[in-house]
């Protein structure tokens, strides 16, 4: 991509014709849902998970999802902040079926238990 910005150049560090590699922020969203990309199921198009309910039941719903930020997806639809996701052999659940959680699962944040 070629791109061309206009920004302070103290002692003329920077002269014409070098290059660099330049990080920018493009848009941000706050309060963005992410969730682990190895969570996600993609058939056939469609983008689903494994919701574990509070009776440690599965179902499976469909998700819309946005971009990518590292290994995570960030899910703008069929997801709510601190529901809970099948992360490692969501392949292998079917919708109803009973599954405990790891002993080496992340605890839930302080945030999102209020």
């Amino acid at each position: 991509m070629l791109a061309r910005g206009v920004f302070p150049n103290p002692g003329n560090l920077l002269r014409p014709g070098q290059y660099a590699k330049v990080r920018a922020v493009v848009e941000v969203k706050k309060a963005a849902l992410l969730i682990p990309q190895r969570a996600v199921q993609d058939v056939q198009g469609i983008h689903q998970v494994a919701v574990v309910r509070a009776d440690d039941t599965v179902d499976i719903r469909k998700i819309k999802v946005d971009v990518r930020v590292g290994s995570l997806w960030m899910v703008t639809e069929g997801l709510k902040p601190g529901e809970r996701v099948v992360v490692e052999g969501g392949d292998r659940v079917r919708a109803g079926q009973k599954v405990r959680l790891a002993a080496n699962a992340p605890a839930e944040s302080s945030a999102a238990a209020k």
